[in-house]
């Protein structure tokens, strides 16, 4: 969440693009945070009544890290197409 602060304020100046791919990476923070909390709380209750099966979900982090590698990936494109915009109006 603080890169996406970050990127919102990249550059000289905000534009609209840096706000919008600061706003994807803390959103996709946030949903981290809360399938992260999600996720700890299932597994500490499993452990609780010793029923937890090593490797039976191991789809969940793995689309999360897809999810978190496509959100940088998108806000690296919207940062570049805000900076070409940018150059033309020079």
């Amino acid at each position: 969440m603080v890169l996406g602060l970050a990127v919102a304020t990249f550059g000289d100046a905000t534009t609209i693009y840096t706000i919008a791919a600061g706003a994807v990476l803390i959103v996709v923070g946030v949903a981290g945070l809360f399938y992260g909390t999600r996720r700890y709380r299932r597994v500490n209750r499993e452990i609780e009544h010793g029923e937890y099966t090593t490797g039976s979900r191991g789809r969940g982090p793995a689309m999360a890290s897809t999810v978190l590698t496509l959100a940088v990936l998108a806000s690296l494109i919207l940062l570049i197409i805000g900076e070409a915009s940018n150059g033309q109006g020079r």
